[in-house]
C-alpha cells in the first residue's frame, strides 16, 4: 500500500511539473520556474529528511525501517540533527527559489543550480552504492526512485526554464533591430 501512495505523489508531482511548464508562457517563466524549484524541493523533502525525521523517532514495531530502539542515543541524536538540517536547508533553497531566483538574479539561480546538482550527485551516488530503491540497480529493493525522480526533474525544469535570463544576461534577439 506505502508503495502504490508513494508513486501516486510522484505522479501528481509529475502531472504538476507539466502542468506548470505548459504554463510558463501564461504565468510567466520565472514564475513557472519558481514554483517548479519549489515543488521538486517539497517531493524531495518528504522522500529524504521528513521520512529519515520519522523513522528516527519510531521503532521497528511501527515500522520496518523505524531505528529509534536500534541505534544508541548519539547515534539517534546525529540522525535527528541531519534530518532537521536537512530540512532546513530545503526551506531555506524554497526561499531563495521563490525571492531572488524569481526575480531573475543571477546568484539564485547559480546556488539552485549548484544544489541541484549536489542532491542529484548524492541521489545517484546512495542509489548505486547503499539502496536501489526500487530500481534494478544497486542493493536493497523496494521504492523511492519514483518521488526522487519526479523532485529532481521539477528542479531541474524549474532552472530550465529560466536558462539565460538571470539579471545581467543579454536579452535574446532576433537580428532584426530593437523589439
Amino acid at each position: 500500500m506505502t508503495a502504490q501512495i508513494a508513486a501516486a505523489w510522484a505522479l501528481i508531482g509529475l502531472v504538476t511539473t507539466i502542468v506548470l511548464a505548459l504554463a510558463a508562457g501564461r504565468i510567466g517563466r520565472e514564475r513557472a520556474a519558481a514554483w517548479l524549484v519549489v515543488l521538486g524541493l517539497v517531493l524531495l523533502a518528504v522522500e529524504e529528511p521528513l521520512l529519515t525525521l520519522f523513522w528516527s523517532v519510531i521503532g521497528p514495531r511501527a515500522d520496518r525501517d523505524g531505528m529509534a530502539t536500534l541505534v544508541t542515543e548519539l547515534a539517534r541524536a546525529h540522525v535527528l540533527d541531519s534530518a532537521a538540517l536537512a530540512a532546513g536547508l530545503l526551506v531555506l533553497l524554497g526561499w531563495i527559489a521563490m525571492t531572488a531566483f524569481r526575480r531573475g538574479e543571477r546568484w539564485a539561480a547559480g546556488v539552485l543550480a549548484v544544489a541541484w546538482a549536489v542532491v542529484a550527485a548524492t541521489v545517484l551516488t546512495t542509489t548505486l552504492a547503499v539502496h536501489g530503491r526500487g530500481l534494478p540497480i544497486g542493493p536493497g529493493s523496494g521504492f523511492g526512485w519514483e518521488q526522487l525522480g519526479a523532485g529532481l526533474l521539477a528542479w531541474a525544469t524549474g532552472l530550465w526554464l529560466v536558462r539565460g535570463r538571470a539579471a545581467g544576461a543579454r536579452p535574446r534577439t532576433t537580428g532584426q533591430g530593437p523589439s
